[in-house]
């Protein structure tokens, strides 16, 4: 998979392999969260968009129906059941007559009508209005829902900071074909699919969205909801996309395969994380579990994959965006973790996008990766800014240039301490 960028937020071009583990570093406001970003996005806006496109109208229709019968001279409370039922069936005729028969139906199916009631009329309302609503080109709305996506995942600034005239692109070539996309004015313009995409991304950068499981009425009152990105890994930690079916077959062929995923998980992370009125994890020697939210941040990076496997919502050829992940983990846990991408990389063909300022973690995937014989499948590159534009420069045949960019800031360390050192010696 190859993933490429041109004139987005501040990276002016960029060309990113994507086949296996991919390692940016760079110094810090120099793109490299972008390209994570972007990945993800291109992944969940378009993922399923039927599906989403027909949600969205049938949501549209629910209420535009509700609104209409609430506003009529109607003496009974009308089901939201009722309203879903009727608009499932409009949205399933067939053609005009269909759909004036199914509001036809409906009408006559309510009781104790107000004898002034103009029906033809509400009838004629309500189908001009679900025409309205049905007659939306998919290209349009297709267009609409990436905007938004995109505009909420990157706060509103999608085209190239320093050149906002220019059209940004970003485009991902699978074996299948290439989708692309085109914004201008933070608005997209302008999109190509040649195929798909059935796999699902996950963004984590925040291993605390895992306290979210137990904040879900905290949530729904304050109306701070996650961002688009922060929902679609809640409702995969959360399992509730998966069908019961889908979960059982997925946890049979997981643990299968996944006996060393799971024996490295168990170093850090024994015990499960299980569900008694709040979730809670619990190991076979505790008596009771704690709640998710008094775990180390630590301990919840590594409880957020376990429990993406468990539940069976990381699958084969999946993505996931690993931003600056030692940041919370001790260098011991750091060796466990990069241990562990090799191997779910291994197991899983997943591909993986890790942003690191850390030559330690940077130097243990490595000897992972060939430890694992996977070396061939690792990309390296490295991040750079100039005039306030970004770019990108592989630098897998020379991934000394990384080391040196990190290890740099500890040597001129060094040498200003010993320069200090000489100044006040004592005499």
């Amino acid at each position: 998979m190859r993933l490429r960028i041109q004139n987005f937020a501040k990276v002016k071009e960029a060309d990113i392999i994507l086949d296996g583990i991919t390692i940016i570093a760079g110094k810090n406001d120099t793109g490299k969260s972008t390209i994570g970003k972007v990945l993800d996005s291109m992944y969940n806006s378009v993922n399923n968009l039927g599906a989403k496109m027909k949600n969205a109208k049938k949501l549209r229709l629910q209420n535009t129906v509700s609104q209409l019968m609430n506003y009529t001279e109607f003496s009974v409370h009308i089901s939201f059941a009722m309203i879903t039922e009727v608009v499932e069936r409009v949205l399933e005729a067939k053609d005009t007559d269909s759909e004036k028969r199914v509001l036809e139906v409906f009408l006559d199916s309510i009781p104790n009508k107000q004898p002034g009631i103009e029906r033809n009329m509400l009838i004629k309302e309500l189908f001009d209005k679900i025409a309205e609503i049905k007659a939306i080109p998919d290209e349009v709305f297709t267009k609409v829902i990436i905007s938004n996506y995109f505009n909420e995942i990157f706060n509103g600034n999608i085209n190239n900071t320093e050149h906002s005239d220019t059209v940004a692109e970003i485009e991902i070539e699978i074996k299948a074909g290439k989708n692309s996309i085109q914004f201008q004015n933070d608005t997209c313009v302008d999109f190509h699919f040649e195929y798909n995409p059935v796999s699902s991304s996950f963004y984590l950068d925040n291993p605390m969205l895992i306290d979210k499981l137990n904040d879900t009425d905290v949530i729904r009152i304050s109306g701070k909801y996650p961002s688009e990105q922060e929902y679609h890994l809640f409702n995969s930690l959360m399992g509730i996309e998966i069908s019961m079916e889908e979960r059982a077959i997925n946890e049979i062929i997981n643990q299968e395969r996944l006996d060393e995923v799971f024996g490295l998980l168990d170093r850090v992370i024994p015990g499960e994380i299980t569900y008694n009125q709040k979730y809670e994890y619990k190991t076979q020697k505790g008596k009771k579990g704690i709640d998710i939210r008094s775990m180390s941040t630590g301990l919840k990076s590594f409880a957020i994959i376990k429990r993406l496997i468990m539940n069976g919502s990381l699958n084969a050829k999946d993505a996931i965006v690993l931003d600056e992940p030692e940041i919370h983990l001790h260098p011991e846990w750091q060796m466990v973790y990069a241990e562990l991408i090799v191997a779910l990389q291994e197991k899983f063909d997943l591909n993986f996008i890790i942003n690191t300022h850390s030559s330690h973690f940077l130097e243990t995937l490595d000897f992972y990766a060939e430890k694992y014989g996977r070396k061939g499948i690792c990309h390296y590159y490295l991040s750079k800014e100039s005039e306030g534009v970004c770019g990108f420069e592989e630098v897998t045949d020379t991934p000394e240039k990384i080391y040196k960019q990190l290890v740099d800031p500890s040597l001129l360390l060094a040498k200003e301490k010993e320069m200090w050192e000489e100044e006040h010696e004592p005499i």
